[in-house]
């Protein structure tokens, strides 16, 4: 009699293809969650600053307030620093648009930003009205653009800006 061998094949099945790199995964998912955040707190940095120095100002009875510059200080370095995390998360994007294909159509739409930016830029500055007169009308006029200022710079601090995060935070 002939012998016959017996063959077993085992099937392993094969181990699910490993993560692509988790930490920077995490990474991109922070960065992505803090830039809202970042903005809007740059944004009540600088709101909260213009009315301190409107304050200041207004408390010191000087136009050149060394306390009020110091805050319109803050307030411009709190501004700058939103534009640099608005230019980057700009710069992030355009990099994965022109990832995903949308290369020729961007470079079109910049061409035209170009375009109206030099129109823009073409017109000039007009020098701000002078609110800090020596006549009683002048004062008056000055201080209901400092209320006004007060006004908005709190609405943005403490409505606005708030319910702005409380929205943001509900949505994720």
């Amino acid at each position: 009699m002939a012998a016959v061998a017996e063959v077993v094949l085992e099937v392993v099945p094969q181990p699910p293809p490993p993560p692509r790199e988790p930490a920077a995964a995490l990474r991109d998912l922070a960065v992505r969650k803090l830039i809202p955040y970042l903005c809007i707190a740059c944004t009540w940095v600088g709101c909260a600053s213009v009315a301190a120095s409107t304050v200041a100002r207004r408390a010191s009875g000087e136009e050149d307030s060394p306390l009020a510059y110091a805050f319109i200080k803050v307030s411009i370095g709190a501004l700058i620093f939103l534009v640099m995390i608005l230019l980057v998360a700009t710069v992030w994007l355009l990099r994965v648009m022109c990832a995903a294909g949308f290369g020729s159509s961007l470079r079109s739409s910049a061409t035209e930003i170009q375009i109206q930016s030099r129109k823009v830029s073409r017109q000039g500055n007009a020098a701000p009205p002078s609110y800090m007169e020596k006549s009683q009308r002048g004062r008056i006029g000055y201080a209901l653009f400092d209320v006004g200022v007060l006004g908005a710079m709190a609405m943005f601090c403490f409505v606005i800006i708030p319910s702005g995060v409380l929205k943001l935070w509900r949505s994720k």
